[in-house]
């Protein structure tokens, strides 16, 4: 081998040539005797432990260099002819820092559960100043033969390489993934967060090609007494972006605990009425006509201001064995959720994660595959006006435009510069590849019909983390060529974050209150005032007083014209986000909302 011709020229790079170039690398570090490779090492805990934070409950911690995702440095290269110098300049780079670089560590794991059509290979090849990383993705998913061939490989090397600026913007490249030649590289960030969603976007793209779609879902049962006295199984996924409550609902469990404060506050035992709780999943999913198929055997999931009555996660990041990151310490050195002493970019943290094991929760019964097909759809949608607290999507079509609007709050765990803003992310998610969201949405919507008759899906939207009925003020907004008023809400800055003025939004319990009644049948509903039998609103909810559930309605914060011209507005808005993210949705999708 011609050493001095490792690297070929910047303007013989490709993107097949990428991967060629790294084993041509590995193989002239193995001729020369030297070690290239660090396989699937066992140490790596122990080497990881030298810079960790060892908790006096036994658990460990790692500080990450940045403390959100990279989203907005992330790009997409599908095809050769889209590979543009400043693609070509990153991979030179990344493969230089590879040929300089001690041995690579290689980490091989199963996404999927094994056995199954959606089992995925992912390789990762992680820089050994980082081994932390290495271990702790290990703990997400199944082992896999080393000596296999993988079906995806992600390189991770967490340092300044002279990054490029993204093609046309101002945006340092920090993260590239190749779909189509099903591997991603990531730099700068050494952030979990950046391996962790790297590879459940390839398996994403990897379940469309197996006939399911690949949502960013948690997934939970249990069996519920229905009003006529049936039990039925619940199989609920629950979709929201980062930082919406997602994790909070899909650990939330009943318990002897908590439901003494459902019997105190709403004089109803949930006990009574529900059986044989299970954690499946907590954050990607693949839905198929007949089930429901979990990613990941363990959970990467925020601690943002976790107590001990969300008992399943506690119980998982209370745990000796689980593994943080950027989470703080108590005064007996132990983790602690309450963001007091933590800052990034001087204001406090918000992100605190945890890898934590499912069957650390109680509430895993060893199989992240559903035991029947989907029947309830929960969708987090938080908003600061029109919305109820808790609506009932009866048309498919509607429902599907709320999935594909992904209509969201920004929280600091997506990036510290959308902190409060509204945001429209298709799917509620920024990690679908390969294929367009569009193709997800169409066989969702085909999912939602062919079950409109028989056994069909129950889907709700929630506010959850947003406002019902919040002050406002009206703003232009240039979408496009065309300007339009729209409503911001007016906020005020509590300890680093902005705060929403006015309005009213559900507890915790309040929402699981609604989980538990609306899946007994036992809720009663009204048409919505402008949208009809499309959408149902609660009337009543056994347990909660008219007065409250008054206070989740945005008609009691607006006159009536008030309320139809926010709604407007929204929708207005909505769809030009929608042309712009899913430009080939059909418009029965699109102008579902129209009034």
């Amino acid at each position: 081998m011609v050493f001095k011709e490792l690297i070929p020229p910047i303007e013989q790079i490709t993107i097949e040539n990428f991967k060629l170039t790294f084993k041509r690398i590995i193989e002239a570090k193995k001729e020369a005797g030297l070690i290239a490779i660090l396989d699937n090492p066992k140490d790596l805990f122990e080497r990881a432990k030298l810079y960790g934070t060892n908790f006096k409950n036994g658990s460990w911690g790692w500080a990450s260099n940045i403390w959100s995702r990279s989203a907005a440095n992330t790009v997409v290269v599908e095809r050769e002819e889209d590979l543009k110098e400043e693609h070509k300049i990153f991979l030179l780079r990344v493969l230089e820092h590879i040929l300089a670089q001690g041995p690579l560590i290689k980490v091989d794991g199963y996404v999927g559960k094994p056995g199954t059509i959606v089992q995925m290979h992912a390789r990762v090849y992680v820089d050994p100043q980082f081994p932390d990383i290495a271990y702790r993705w290990l703990q997400l998913v199944y082992p896999a033969p080393p000596d296999e061939e993988p079906n995806v490989e992600v390189f991770v090397i967490p340092h300044y390489l002279g990054n490029p600026k993204i093609p046309g913007t101002d945006k340092m490249m920090a993260v590239v993934r190749f779909p189509n030649h099903n591997f991603t590289v990531i730099t700068l960030s050494s952030y979990q967060g950046e391996v962790k969603k790297s590879v459940l976007a390839h398996w994403i793209h990897y379940v469309y090609n197996k006939g399911c779609t690949g949502e960013h879902a948690a997934l939970k049962e249990f069996t519920v007494k229905k009003v006529d006295g049936s039990w039925k199984r619940i199989v609920m996924a629950i979709w929201g972006l980062t930082g919406s409550g997602k994790s909070t609902h899909s650990f939330y469990v009943w318990n002897e605990e908590n439901s003494k404060v459902f019997i105190e506050k709403f004089g109803i035992n949930p006990l009574e009425y529900v059986k044989d709780q299970v954690i499946k999943n907590d954050d990607i999913i693949a839905i198929a006509e007949d089930r429901v198929y979990g990613s990941e055997r363990g959970s990467w999931t925020k601690t943002e201001n976790l107590t001990p009555d969300q008992i399943t996660m506690w119980n998982g990041a209370m745990s000796p064995r689980a593994l943080h990151e950027i989470t703080e310490f108590d005064e007996n050195g132990n983790p602690s959720f309450r963001g007091e002493i933590f800052q990034y970019f001087g204001i406090p943290n918000r992100n605190s994660r945890s890898v934590i094991r499912l069957e650390d929760t109680g509430c895993f019964d060893g199989d992240i595959v559903s035991s029947g097909p989907l029947n309830t759809v929960v969708f987090i949608s938080p908003s600061y006006f029109t919305s109820y607290a808790w609506m009932k999507i009866v048309d498919p079509a509607f429902a599907v435009k709320v999935l594909a609007d992904g209509k969201t709050i920004g929280h600091p765990a997506q990036s510290k510069d959308l902190v409060g803003q509204i945001r429209y992310v298709p799917r509620f998610s920024e990690f679908t590849i390969g294929v367009r969201d569009s193709m997800h949405l169409a066989r969702f919507f085909e999912f939602l019909k062919k079950r409109t008759k028989n056994n069909p899906i129950e889907v709700f939207v929630f506010t959850s983390t947003g406002r019902i009925g919040a002050k406002y003020k009206w703003v232009e907004k240039k979408l496009g060529d065309k300007v339009i008023q729209v409503p911001e809400p007016i906020l005020t800055e509590n300890n680093g974050l902005p705060i929403p003025n006015g309005g009213a939004k559900p507890s915790i319990e309040e929402d699981e209150l609604f989980i538990l009644q609306s899946t007994r049948g036992a809720v009663d509903y009204k048409p919505h005032p402008i949208w009809g039998e499309r959408v149902l609103v609660p009337s009543n909810i056994p347990g909660l007083k008219r007065e409250r559930l008054a206070e989740f309605d945005p008609t009691s914060y607006f006159t009536m014209s008030e309320f139809k011209e926010l709604l407007k507005a929204e929708v207005e808005e909505s769809k030009y986000w929608l042309r712009k993210n899913c430009p080939d949705l059909p418009e029965e999708i699109v102008n579902s909302m129209d009034f």
